[in-house]
């Protein structure tokens, strides 16, 4: 099961391209703090749950000592995905937040952000460019990917095998 964190859905809710994680990954976990953040998000993500019907809303484990560790350092919608991700044994946590990644790592979670989502879609001939939806993602997905990150993964994709 892939886990996935507020950040990475929002965003691609907002350029469209939610199909990426569905062609990408039979089934997405998120936990009730993450479907909560995306019920306030109000009309930007009015018809979330329509867009994701492919997404399983875990049911809530009362005193679960990941999360209640996990949000002494993050806020409360990574810490429930990093807990989540780690009582199911996830394959894949899906999170952009650094200090949620670093976490995820200490734990020992496999991660990837949206980034990776997009470069995977690429790879598998979901999308023609990444390129081009990374920048979508820049622009309209409210997602921060500076120009010197960009250019070193484009370097990086031309670079010979």
């Amino acid at each position: 099961m892939i886990v996935c964190n507020t950040t990475p859905l929002s965003c691609l809710l907002k350029i469209g391209r939610t199909d990426l994680l569905q062609k990408l990954f039979d089934r997405v976990a998120i936990p009730p703090e993450v479907a909560a953040e995306l019920d306030q998000a109000g009309a930007i993500h009015a018809n979330w749950r329509d867009q994701l019907s492919f997404i399983v809303i875990a049911e809530p484990v009362a005193n679960d000592p990941v999360l209640t560790l996990a949000a002494a350092e993050v806020d409360l919608g990574e810490a429930a995905a990093i807990a989540l991700a780690q009582r199911l044994g996830s394959e894949l946590l899906i999170i952009d937040d650094m200090a949620g990644r670093l976490l995820a790592r200490r734990l020992e979670l496999t991660i990837t952000g949206t980034v990776g989502i997009v470069l995977a879609a690429g790879q598998s001939g979901l999308v023609e460019d990444p390129f081009v939806v990374l920048e979508e993602l820049r622009r309209r997905g409210g997602l921060w990917l500076s120009d010197t990150f960009l250019e070193r993964l484009q370097s990086m994709r031309q670079a010979p095998s």
